[in-house]
C-alpha cells in the first residue's frame, strides 16, 4: 500500500483558515452572549438616537447569528479540506463577502462608516474596530475567491 501524498498549504489556504478562525471566534462570542447575556450592551449594540436606549436583539437572534457565522466558517474551511465540491460555493463566498462589505458601509443611521448616530460608545467602537474588520474580511474573501 502506497502512502498518500499530503497536500501542502498554499497562501490561499492559509487565508481561508484565518478567515474561518475569525468567523468561529465571532460565532462563539455570539453563542456566549446568547447563553450568558451581554455584560456591556452599550459597547456592542447600537443605541437609538432619540431615546438613548440600546437596541437588544435577544438571545435567540444572538444564537442565530452564531449559527450563520459558523456556516460562513464552514464555507472557508471547506476550501481547504474539499469536503463539498460544487461550483455554487464560489457564489456563496462572494455573497458572504458582499454581506461583510455592506455591513462595513452600514445602514447610514446606526452602523457602518457612514452612520449618523455617532455619540454612543457603540458608534465609537464600530468606527474603530467593527466596521474596519467587516471591510477587511469582505475584501479578503473577494481576494480569496477572485485570485484562487
Amino acid at each position: 500500500m502506497k502512502p498518500q501524498k499530503q497536500k501542502s498549504l498554499n497562501s490561499m489556504d492559509v487565508l481561508a483558515i484565518m478567515l474561518s478562525v475569525v468567523l468561529i471566534f465571532l460565532a462563539v462570542l455570539h453563542f456566549y452572549w446568547s447563553i450568558f447575556g451581554i455584560k456591556d450592551p452599550a459597547a456592542v449594540l447600537p443605541t437609538h438616537i432619540e431615546s438613548k436606549t440600546v437596541k437588544t436583539p435577544g438571545k435567540i437572534m444572538a444564537a442565530l447569528v452564531g449559527v450563520i457565522l459558523l456556516g460562513f466558517a464552514f464555507v472557508f474551511i471547506n476550501k481547504v479540506i474539499g469536503y463539498i465540491s460544487h461550483p455554487w460555493l464560489r457564489y456563496i463566498s462572494i455573497g458572504i463577502a458582499l454581506v461583510f462589505i455592506i455591513r462595513a458601509f452600514g445602514d447610514f443611521k446606526y452602523v457602518g462608516f457612514f452612520k449618523t448616530a455617532k455619540n454612543s460608545k457603540f458608534s465609537i467602537l464600530d468606527t474603530k474596530y467593527y466596521s474596519p474588520l467587516c471591510l477587511l474580511m469582505g475584501l479578503l474573501i473577494l481576494i480569496l475567491e477572485l485570485l484562487a
